[in-house]
Formats: C-alpha cells, structure tokens, sequence
C-alpha cells in the first residue's frame, strides 16, 4: 500500500513538473533581429581596431515588444570580408593569394546619451561610450585565413553564455551600444604595423530578444 501512494506521489510530482514546464514555455516568445554592419576602410592598420555602432530603437521588433522584454541576448555572429586591396595596391584574388591574420575579435560596450540628449534619439552622435560599462567579449575567430572568408557567410560563433547573460541584463535598459572589431596582425608581418589601402568587411550581429506574453 504505501509502494502505491509512493508511486502516486511520484507521478503526481512529474505530472505537475511537466505541466509548469509547458506552461512556462508558453508565458514568452522569442524573436530574433539580424543586426547588419558593414565595416568599410582605407588605409586600415595591421593590426588595428574599428568601431561601430547600433541603436535597437531603430527596430520595429524591439519597439513593438520592449514594454515585454524578459532578455535580450546577443546570440552569434557571423563574419566576412567582402573587398581587400593588398599593401602593394593589388586587388585580392582568392585563387592565387594568401593572407591570414592570427585573429580577428569582437567586443561590446555599452552607450549612454551624452549630457543633454534623448534616450530615444536615433543619432548615433547623441551617444558616447558607458565609462562604466566593461567591454565584454563577444567572440573570436582565430587563424582568418581571408581566402577562407572571401565573400562567405558560413563563419558564425555563438556568444559565450556568461557574457551574453551579463549583456542581456543590460541590453534591457540600454538597448545602444559600441561592437569592436580587433584586427591582429597578419602572421607574416615583420613590421609594426602594415597599411592596406582598402578593406570592406561585413558581420551579422543577431540579437534574441524573450518576449513575455
């Protein structure tokens, strides 16, 4: 008898489990904004760093559900590099050429308004860097080969889940922020640095955003 209401006890217990995972489920949705960047330069630095920066307020999904939002997470990123001219002013061509930098990395810091500026505003010249946010690490892809990611979309990384989690806490209440893109050195580099006249790159940033029904 008591091996029954054990057994009972015990399904009773799934059963109910099971019912608030469903429900729980059910209580937010998930949508996702692709957040495009085109990264164009002359005369780039080997190594150097480029920044840009983004404002989800310019997004209808955001602001059709940011009274709602339960997290908002930077997910993955994808990278390639659409244009490079060499530092002898030749083109780069895929078939023939070779350039590898040791890595290529992408870091986030929040914005704040600067004095006297709206919270709302879609001028990317109202904003200045959070001095009190970290800049957290994104993600990382080593050994870019760029005939590798010539004109490919196939490079994605997922953003570390400590950092992502610590992003979507903040991301909730300043939905502006800085990505920077840290250029290594080439690995056949001899000098401090190497100029090339002309790079156009392209990253995909998407931001996953729980929506609370």
């Amino acid at each position: 008898m008591k091996m029954k209401i054990l057994i009972s006890t015990m399904i009773v217990l799934f059963l109910t489990s099971c019912m608030t995972d469903t429900i729980n489920k059910f209580e937010t949705f998930t949508v996702q904004i692709p957040v495009f960047f085109q990264s164009q330069h002359t005369d780039k630095a080997s190594p150097d760093t480029s920044v840009d920066f983004s404002n989800l307020y310019e997004y209808k999904e955001y602001n059709d559900n940011k009274g709602r939002i339960d997290a908002a997470e930077i997910y993955q990123i994808n990278y390639r590099i659409d244009s490079l001219v060499l530092e002898n002013g030749k083109v780069f061509d895929p078939e023939i050429d070779d350039m590898e930098f040791e890595y290529v990395a992408f870091k986030l810091k929040f914005a704040v308004p600067k004095p006297g500026k709206s919270q709302y505003s879609l001028d990317s010249t109202d904003f200045e860097p959070d001095p009190n946010s970290p800049l957290y690490i994104l993600g990382e892809f080593k050994n870019v080969n760029v005939k590798d990611y010539y004109r490919k979309s196939n490079h994605i990384i997922e953003v570390p889940e400590a950092n992502a989690y610590a992003i979507s806490e903040a991301m909730k209440n300043a939905p502006y922020f800085y990505i920077y893109t840290e250029y290594s050195r080439i690995k056949t580099q001899t000098t401090p640095e190497v100029i090339l006249p002309y790079i156009r790159a392209k990253y995909d940033v998407i931001v996953r955003l729980k929506v609370k029904l």
